[in-house]
């Protein structure tokens, strides 16, 4: 019905909407997972041969699910609508899809006063700058219920509000370096932690001095792809206390740790040596131009990253899209199975800790819709075992997506959750 009437009324998709439908053609495209497959298990060997002491847990690769690409599209839309009115403004259309999209997230937490946090995201996008509502906003949208991408998107257009304001100049500068100090670069140095950069200003800066990233966000449809439709990693569980390096950080970390006998602090090292074996690893990958040749592949421009929370996430991150194909990526990252743990179930460092990012079974109203929604929220997953001198492939049937999804995070003897699994059996069962 939508759609028909979309047809009868001519109604243009969102940008948001053209970028989603897209994406879900690209992700069900068989070249492509060829292409991820492959490079996947030619990358593993290559950590294989690299690394052959070194233990490491069987490599799964995930495919994101709709949901997943629907949530990132609107994401990064947000990104690119507060981007943009930061540099240059926004029109009237484009500032009322980014209040909507954000109006969408507020909606999320039962926690946070609605009506309150929504005025004062109105004022942001669609006022003029007031000194004396500074406080207000602050104690409105700092707080944990607003996920921190939405508050980078508001602090950058409210930043570039005081930039532009006609307030004396002391003032605007007393101002800015304050939100430095508590949101800004100020916070990230001061605490060592990245993330603490939740303004990211520097980011608006940069782009307004480079044309090329001026006409990329202005282009919707690049902007708003994903670059981990399909992401890999290597995650490592062991490292033997005469491993066979070159690399003397490492070497001393595992010497350190020979005369720990404190099991946790026996895994922190570990863990050290996991970071010291991450960053080697990737940038032996963007060196080697024969691997990267061969595989059809380059690493995309600046996304090998090495990421630190204060949560205790640490990790390393890298992109790679394919030479015959750019729209073709994949991630891979690298990390211990220490922070791995953390990421799982109801770990610090857990997803499901986010704001609107909960893991919540859905409901049984029919089996057919049940398994409609399962299929909208659940990734798909493959695994890469050594056999012998070989990887393969084992791929996951949907019972085994959804046992992977909610590992840790949802009660596996609760009648909601085996009622789910009794049907998704049943069903594998008629289909073998």
């Amino acid at each position: 019905m939508k759609n028909s009437l979309r047809e009868k009324y001519k109604i243009e998709q969102t940008a948001v909407e053209k970028s989603f439908n897209y994406q879900i053609g690209l992700k069900n495209n068989r070249e492509y997972e060829h292409w991820a497959d492959e490079a996947g298990k030619e990358l593993i060997k290559y950590f294989y041969s690299q690394y052959p002491g070194i233990r490491i847990e069987i490599p799964k690769m995930r495919e994101k699910s709709k949901r997943s690409i629907l949530g990132k599209t609107k994401n990064l839309q947000i990104e690119r609508l507060s981007k943009l009115y930061a540099i240059e403004g926004i029109s009237d259309e484009e500032k009322a899809e980014l209040y909507s999209l954000i109006e969408e997230r507020i909606y999320e937490n039962d926690d946070l006063d609605i009506n309150d946090t929504l005025k004062v995201i109105r004022e942001i996008i669609y006022g003029e700058f007031n000194p004396n509502s500074i406080e207000n906003i602050e104690e409105t949208i700092m707080v944990d219920g607003i996920s921190k991408s939405t508050k980078t998107a508001l602090l950058r257009i409210l930043m570039s509000k005081i930039i532009n304001s006609n307030e004396a100049f002391e003032y605007k500068k007393n101002i800015i370096e304050y939100f430095n100090c508590e949101y800004g670069r100020t916070a990230a140095e001061r605490s060592g932690f990245e993330e603490n950069d939740i303004i990211k200003y520097q980011s608006i800066i940069n782009i307004k001095k480079d044309e090329h990233k001026i006409q990329r966000l202005r282009d919707a449809k690049s902007f708003l792809k994903a670059n981990d439709l399909r992401g890999m990693k290597i995650i490592v569980a062991a490292i033997p206390d005469d491993v066979q390096t070159t690399n003397m950080e490492l070497k001393n970390i595992i010497e350190k740790r020979k005369y720990e006998d404190d099991n946790e602090t026996r895994l922190k090292y570990t863990h050290l040596g996991t970071v010291e074996i991450g960053k080697e690893f990737f940038e032996k990958i963007e060196n080697n131009n024969e691997l990267l040749e061969n595989l059809h592949m380059q690493v995309i421009p600046c996304s090998s990253r090495h990421k630190k929370k204060e949560n205790g996430y640490e990790a390393e991150h890298i992109k790679f899209m394919s030479t015959d194909n750019p729209e073709f990526t994949l991630e891979l990252q690298l990390k211990s199975e220490y922070v791995e743990n953390m990421c799982r179930g109801e770990g610090t460092a857990s997803h499901e800790n986010r704001p609107g990012k909960e893991r919540l079974l859905p409901d049984i109203e029919t089996e057919n819709k049940l398994v409609e929604k399962l299929d909208y929220m659940i990734p798909k997953y493959k695994t890469f075992p050594r056999i012998g001198d070989k990887i393969e492939i084992q791929e996951y049937n949907m019972l085994k997506n959804v046992m992977s999804y909610f590992q840790g995070q949802i009660d596996p003897y609760s009648v909601e959750y085996q009622r789910i699994v009794s049907i998704l059996s049943a069903k594998n069962a008629i289909q073998r």
